[in-house]
């Protein structure tokens, strides 16, 4: 068996939340895992691998020993697992890199049926002032007490400094974003809208250049995906959208050491493992009809355009000015509104290339009168509908600086 014979035929989220009101986040990942099911048409009983990334089990406290967030699994669902991988990050935990492992092991045979599980419930810290996952007990952030904002508001500064990226690019990138989820009803930020270029660039200051913004938001939620084989997706009830390829690239530990534009010895990072995605998928950059990019702040975007090969290295300021991301521009992004408006519970990693699949499948909310009938205008500031998209392209990644990682999807 192939990887192209490998399809997603089940997705599906939680409400996302402001604040979870006390509930866990394995709630949250039930929920979207019944909810993925029942997308799908298929039963519980039907999974046979899965990739989990949960917060925190009910009555579990800090004191338990890892393995049992692992073990539990089985026992909570009632079911065996074959094929079983713990989640160690936001993107191989639950993200495209997740995406590619499970259809490896449906395309091997080993499984048939895999289900992909988030569930995050931690918007709440004990410091109110930045979520808990921002700064962490590492060696440079410890001793600095530097969060995540402060970190890649100096690598947005490199930026600039090196390639005079200004704040109204960054501003550009932000606004597309947060404009698409003022039109998205499933969106945390639904309604709060529309924002100018200017709106953003006055906002209050998180970490210069960064205005609030230009910012993730903090919330909580979850989501769910099932992967299957292409034969038993063409029996199942929903437009099936294969997985075509992909890549992932780990370059340095983020959120533990500095972020960097170029390696610390001081070459350019790789980019041939994005190269190798592609032409594993058989695609180039010209085939693909909507993008999904992490948008945890609006400088990883303009960077991303340039690690991904869209761009030219430095020239992802004026990429995005020209409007490539917008619903009738080249490359619509973020449609769900990403990050910063749809929702961002800690470890977003699926919700991109899930909404890359909505967005295949032409089943979008947003203000429409036909949207649950897949009828869109298409009509920017109106619809976030892309029109007639075939193939995606999802992002995890994180930080984009040295690596990350994608999927490439395709309507069947």
């Amino acid at each position: 068996m192939a990887l192209r014979e490998v399809a997603v035929v089940g997705v599906a989220t939680t409400e996302q939340l402001r604040s979870s009101g006390g509930r866990y986040g394995l709630s949250y990942g039930l929920e979207a895992l019944k909810g993925a099911l029942a997308d799908a048409g298929l039963e519980k009983a039907d999974i046979q691998g899965l990739y989990p990334m949960i917060d925190q089990w009910p009555q579990t406290g800090e004191a338990n020993p890892g393995n049992y967030l692992h073990s539990n699994w089985p026992a909570q669902l009632g079911i065996p697992i074959r094929w079983f991988t713990g989640a160690v990050n936001s993107g191989a935990g639950t993200g495209a890199s997740a995406i590619l492992d499970a259809a490896a092991a449906i395309a091997a045979g080993y499984i048939d049926t895999a289900a992909i599980v988030l569930g995050m419930a931690a918007s709440t810290p004990a410091d109110t002032r930045t979520a808990s996952w921002t700064s962490q007990a590492i060696q440079w952030n410890e001793w600095t007490g530097t969060y995540t904002a402060a970190q890649f508001a100096l690598a947005a500064r490199r930026h600039m400094h090196e390639f005079g990226t200004a704040p109204e690019h960054f501003a550009q990138v932000s606004a597309t974003i947060r404009n698409y989820g003022h039109l998205n009803p499933d969106a945390v930020m639904y309604g709060r809208g529309p924002y100018s270029v200017q709106d953003v660039l006055d906002a209050p200051m998180v970490a210069d250049p960064l205005t609030r913004l230009m910012c993730a938001q903090v919330n909580d939620g979850g989501a769910a995906m099932i992967l299957s084989t292409l034969e038993r997706a063409r029996d199942l009830r929903k437009p099936v959208v294969r997985v075509l390829g992909g890549a992932d690239q780990l370059s340095y530990p983020a959120y533990a050491e500095p972020p960097l534009l170029e390696h610390a010895l001081g070459e350019p990072f790789s980019t041939r493992w994005v190269d190798d995605g592609f032409a594993m998928a058989g695609l180039t950059r010209d085939d693909v009809d909507v993008v999904e990019l992490y948008d945890g702040f609006a400088s990883w975007i303009v960077m991303q355009w340039e690690l991904l090969g869209f761009c030219a290295r430095g020239e992802g300021g004026p990429f995005v000015a020209s409007g490539v991301m917008e619903l009738d521009g080249r490359y619509p992004t973020c449609t769900d509104g990403g990050c910063e408006s749809f929702s961002h519970m800690g470890a977003p990693a699926l919700l991109r290339p899930l909404e890359a699949v909505r967005q295949l499948r032409v089943e979008t909310p947003d203000p429409c009168p036909g949207w649950e009938q897949g009828k869109h205008s298409h009509e920017p500031g109106a619809c976030r509908q892309v029109r007639d998209p075939r193939i995606a392209l999802g992002v995890s990644m994180g930080p984009p600086t040295g690596g990350g990682n994608f999927v490439l999807l395709a309507r069947d």
